[in-house]
């Protein structure tokens, strides 16, 4: 749903609208939002999303332009600085730079760039919306046919795109964006703020919304408009955005959380053992904190018995590679709720082995003893 200040002081110089090197290197601009502060910075853009798709980018020759509201420097959290491609992103590639002294939507000009890309991130749905000259930006490229794409959070900045004939650009297009489940899970800091439920948002405005279950990466194409449910998809909606420019994406590497909800993608169609197999073949692969937070999640968001026993399955799967207090706990209310009384009472015993001492032994104890 992510540094070196003195790069930022040496290269802080304003960014100008650039002029083609060549007519056949292809530019695309990426749109983010400024509205994040050091006091608010879960209302900026998603860094993880912006290192991702960059990263993505710029491996394929593709050149690209920071364009923002306001323009100039913006926000540049140090939250996820352990990872390696958050480090390549910053010390590999003109990124901090470009951070330091983003295009202003205003000054922005669509011909000067063959597509455009929308990051998400809490801050797009205050900024990128409400703001005249992004809206103007973006219908630009609408207005030239050229491919627009947005993620997570970013389809915001399409809610008030029209089309010449005063449509707006997602009406009677399959649409996909950050879905209502997935913000009532984890958009609690946030949501009371937010000036409307994105999913809400797009179906208002006649969107074929499209999505899949809460976590999971889903891509919708519509001609030329792109758009992605979450993080996790970011890396290929990138992909699908090279080929709308006639370019066939390099092979990678998927990145860790990428990889992780991709495995648990195929563990719900194809059964939650392929998660032991991957775990023991190549675990260095995923990121057992993303499957944790999706085996703790999702049970709770399943809707139907035959979901929540998929879910439980694959909870039962992630608990066989991570141990955490409150993970334990969640899995034996899931066991008690769904009939496996035996289990739960199992994986109680495994629980005051493991923690012995833990508040929340009485309160198990008390649920286990009652009727179901």
């Amino acid at each position: 749903m992510r540094f070196i200040v003195a790069l930022l002081i040496t290269f802080c110089t304003v960014q100008t609208a650039p002029v083609r090197a060549s007519s056949t290197e292809k530019r695309v601009a990426v749109v983010i939002s400024s509205y994040g502060t050091p006091e608010r910075e879960n209302l900026s853009y998603d860094l993880e999303e912006l290192a991702q798709a960059y990263l993505v980018l710029h491996k394929n020759s593709v050149k690209v332009d920071l364009i923002s509201p306001k323009g100039g420097a913006v926000l540049v959290h140090k939250k996820k600085d352990d990872l390696s491609y958050i480090q390549e992103f910053k010390t590999q590639t003109p990124a901090l730079t470009q951070l330091g002294a983003t295009l202003a939507a205003a000054d922005a000009d669509a011909r000067n760039y063959d597509a455009v890309m929308v990051i998400g991130g809490n801050g797009a749905m205050f900024d990128l919306p409400a703001h005249a000259p992004t809206t103007a930006f973006l219908q630009s490229f609408s207005a030239a046919h050229k491919p627009i794409a947005a993620v997570c959070h970013g389809p915001a900045a399409l809610v008030n795109v029209k089309k010449g004939d005063g449509t707006y650009l997602v009406t009677g297009r399959r649409v996909n964006s950050f879905t209502n489940l997935e913000e009532q899970a984890f958009g609690g800091d946030v949501i009371d703020d937010l000036p409307f439920l994105l999913e809400d948002k797009l179906k208002e405005r006649g969107a074929v919304y499209v999505k899949n279950a809460p976590m999971l990466p889903y891509v919708a194409v519509d001609g030329n408009l792109i758009t992605a449910q979450n993080p996790m998809a970011v890396p290929t909606a990138v992909e699908a955005l090279l080929l709308q420019l006639g370019i066939t994406p390099i092979a990678r590497t998927d990145f860790k959380d990428e990889a992780t909800m991709r495995l648990v993608q195929e563990a719900r169609a194809s059964g939650p053992y392929l998660i032991d197999l991957a775990l023991n073949k190549a675990p260095e692969r995923y990121d057992l904190n993303y499957l944790a937070l999706y085996g703790f999640y999702s049970y709770k968001l399943a809707s139907g018995q035959a979901a929540k026993r998929l879910e439980l399955e694959i909870m039962q799967a992630v608990s066989r590679h991570f141990e955490h207090p409150m993970y334990s706990v969640g899995l034996i209310q899931a066991l008690k709720e769904q009939g496996f009384a035996e289990d739960a009472k199992a994986e109680f015993e495994r629980f005051k082995s493991r923690y012995p001492g833990d508040e929340n032994i009485p309160v198990i104890a008390n649920l286990l003893a009652s009727e179901r």
